[in-house]
């Protein structure tokens, strides 16, 4: 019993080392090859770095005024990129009071961040005003609707503003 154990690990053995052998002849090549590896792609993956500017139109029409290290008035936007940004994120609101991020206050902005080649995002409230996980308060104009009307404001205003905005660039 012994003898066939040790008759049958040793063909194991073999077995074993001939595929290591032939594993390794195939994947080694000859010393005189370019063994150089080739380069990495590049990587297509974009990372945003950038700021929520939802509130600038109605800044700047407040007064405000930005200013670079060097004590420069710059544009905002501008300024941003200048720092190192490559994208701003603009929230909607539905029928905010005083007009600011509505639909053309955001087609406003978007228009400027893609004129400096900033990637933009965003962000819809489905609200009046700010809208967040703790407080989803709906449109003046939707609070009464059943849901699926509720749905169809949903997609409505949706498209509106993505018409807007692909409409002007």
């Amino acid at each position: 019993m012994i003898k066939k154990l040790n008759t049958l690990f040793m063909k194991y053995r073999f077995i074993s080392a001939l595929f290591i052998l032939l594993l390794t002849g195939l994947t080694c090549t000859k010393s005189g090859a370019n063994n150089t590896p080739a380069p990495n792609p590049s990587p297509t993956a974009f990372f945003a770095k950038g700021a929520d500017v939802s509130w600038l139109t109605q800044m700047e029409n407040a007064g405000i005024k930005f200013y670079n290290s060097s004590s420069t008035e710059t544009e905002c936007m501008q300024l941003l990129k200048n720092i190192g940004m490559n994208s701003i994120r603009l929230r909607v609101w539905v029928n905010p009071v005083g007009g600011w991020c509505n639909t053309a206050d955001v087609v406003t902005k978007a228009t400027r961040a893609k004129n400096l080649g900033l990637k933009i995002m965003i962000d819809f409230h489905y609200s009046d005003s700010w809208a967040d996980p703790g407080k989803q308060t709906k449109p003046a104009a939707w609070a009464a609707q059943d849901v699926a009307t509720l749905q169809t404001s949903v997609y409505n205003h949706t498209l509106t503003v993505m018409n807007a905005l692909k409409t002007n660039g």
